[in-house]
């Protein structure tokens, strides 16, 4: 870890006048305000010049460094400059296939917004077949799709939804992934993901279709294919895929001790230790992205 100048750290609080700025965001993009928050363009470009000139980074031109950037637009004037370090990132959706790697980088998941579900697994106080809040409208009988902004009282909307409901929708947006997931999850709510691929936080340790239903964007949008591919799933698997979820929930919690934070250390370890020996041969470098998951 860097001992940086004041100028990247305090320097960048103390040049705020407006002190509800510095109040932590409460957004999916979390990740950087517990590691350290994102500076204005201007300070990255300044920020990678000096690092650029320092010992450890000329050693291995940065392969051994570690850069979070979980919002997408983060690092992205200056990405190119630091594409050798392992990227902690939220999905690959605004990356270039030579600027990320399932090999080297790390995908993470968003901070979840709603309060976790304290409950145990049934389907009793359930009463939804399908929820979702967002850019959408939709009513009928169990399948609930309601228009969400950024605010409490959506949040405590979305929460009323999720902790209602047996089956949550996750559709891509304009990145593959989105907080809901994880709301989702953290509500034993089963993820219903529309995507045709997808990256995943911690796909080595958790194995996302004993979680969540996968359903391909073209057969997705089929009339009625959906709502009736749900209401045919049973009793048991539903509770199957919520004693799934109770199981790997601690891996979506920052603040647990053995949550995401470890886990996210624990992937970039090993992603060192296979990195070492090929530092001497730059040539498997970049590795086409082709191992994302498939949804069949």
């Amino acid at each position: 870890m860097y001992d940086l100048p004041r100028k990247f750290t305090y320097g960048v609080l103390e040049k705020t006048s407006d002190d509800s700025l510095l109040k932590y965001p409460g957004n999916q993009h979390s990740a950087e305000w517990y590691l350290f928050s994102d500076l204005n363009p201007p300070g990255r470009e300044s920020l990678i010049e000096w690092l650029e000139q320092q010992e450890y980074w000329k050693r291995n031109n940065g392969w051994d460094h570690v850069f979070i950037c979980q919002d997408p637009n983060a690092l992205y004037k200056v990405v190119d400059r630091v594409k050798n370090g392992v990227l902690l990132v939220s999905d690959f959706g605004r990356l270039a296939r030579n600027q990320a790697s399932l090999i080297k980088d790390v995908i993470l998941p968003y901070s979840h917004r709603i309060n976790t579900y304290t409950g145990d697994i049934g389907i009793e106080n359930r009463n939804s077949l399908l929820f979702f809040m967002g850019n959408r409208y939709r009513k009928e009988k169990d399948v609930i799709i309601k228009h969400g902004a950024q605010s409490r009282e959506s949040r405590r909307e979305a929460r009323k939804g999720m902790h209602s409901s047996k089956n949550c929708l996750h559709p891509a947006g304009d990145t593959p992934s989105a907080c809901c997931l994880f709301d989702a999850i953290m509500s034993l709510c089963v993820p219903v993901i529309i995507s045709d691929y997808i990256e995943l936080p911690f796909e080595d340790v958790i194995d996302y279709r004993k979680i969540a239903v996968f359903v391909d964007t073209d057969t997705a949008v089929k009339p009625v294919f959906l709502v009736k591919k749900l209401r045919k799933v049973s009793t048991e698997r539903i509770l199957e895929f919520q004693r799934e979820l109770k199981k790997v929930k601690h891996y979506y919690e920052y603040e647990d001790p053995n949550g995401t934070v470890k886990e996210i250390w624990r992937q970039r370890n090993n992603r060192w230790t296979y990195l070492q020996p090929l530092f001497r041969d730059r040539s498997w470098f970049p590795i086409p992205i082709s191992s994302r998951l498939s949804v069949a």
